[in-house]
């Protein structure tokens, strides 16, 4: 049995478009959309990526930020905006030892006690702000931990906007099919789509996006310990 050997298939954000109009039947095979139907249906794509981010951390876009310290600065300002930090580290540059950081919220942050104190920073609370992060350390770092350390924060990245009509997504491949049907039922109730075709439209997206949320799912180890208490 002879395979083409390639594994590089790719949509662009027209064709994902094209596709989903074909689902709502507002497109017949062949047809091109017109410019207001790519323009309406463009919106609602970007629209639909970024509502998806809220679904969690998919594998493919958990990107790693090297924050350099400053001494006697315990406040830094990031941009472009780190979606959710999700893991942080203390790197020494010296040594290459990597201590966890303990990610705390707002409210730990704010009841911490001197936060000027120095010394080498362990606790971490990050802010995401409409166009940046602002991430907060503690404790303030001296010069010493400032020259020999940086933090690794591990965070979800933003989708890529789609702007273009030759624009890919930023998805992998497995998911395109889940984008296409997601977009469609963003979609149908603009077209005139009955109620009952709407709602096996959804049910055949809704399997179709779990499906591949399973898939992207980080594999790794459970352990479980009883919870012993002496009375």
């Amino acid at each position: 049995m002879a395979t083409s050997g390639s594994t590089d298939f790719n949509v662009t954000r027209d064709q994902v478009i094209a596709g989903a109009l074909r689902l709502c039947g507002a497109l017949g095979q062949g047809e091109t959309p017109t410019a207001t139907q790519v323009s309406e249906a463009a919106e609602a794509l970007n629209m639909l990526v970024k509502a998806w981010q809220a679904d969690g951390m998919p594998l493919w876009v958990i990107k790693n930020y090297t924050l350099p310290l400053v001494s006697d600065t315990n406040t830094y300002t990031i941009s472009p905006k780190l979606l959710k930090v999700i893991q942080a580290f203390n790197h020494n540059t010296q040594t290459n030892i990597d201590i966890p950081m303990r990610i705390v919220t707002r409210q730990e942050y704010n009841v911490l006690g001197n936060k000027t104190s120095s010394g080498n920073p362990i606790q971490v609370f990050s802010s995401p702000e409409l166009t940046n992060t602002v991430v907060k350390v503690f404790p303030t770092p001296d010069s010493t931990s400032a020259s020999q350390n940086q933090i690794v924060l591990v965070y979800q990245k933003q989708f890529d906007d789609l702007d273009s009509a030759s624009d890919n997504l930023e998805f992998p491949n497995e998911w395109f099919e889940a984008v296409k049907y997601g977009l469609a039922t963003r979609m149908a109730g603009e077209y005139g789509v009955s109620l009952d075709d709407r709602r096996q439209l959804l049910n055949e997206a809704n399997m179709i996006k779990q499906e591949a949320l399973s898939f992207g799912t980080e594999e790794g180890s459970f352990f479980f310990q009883a919870d012993r208490k002496d009375w």
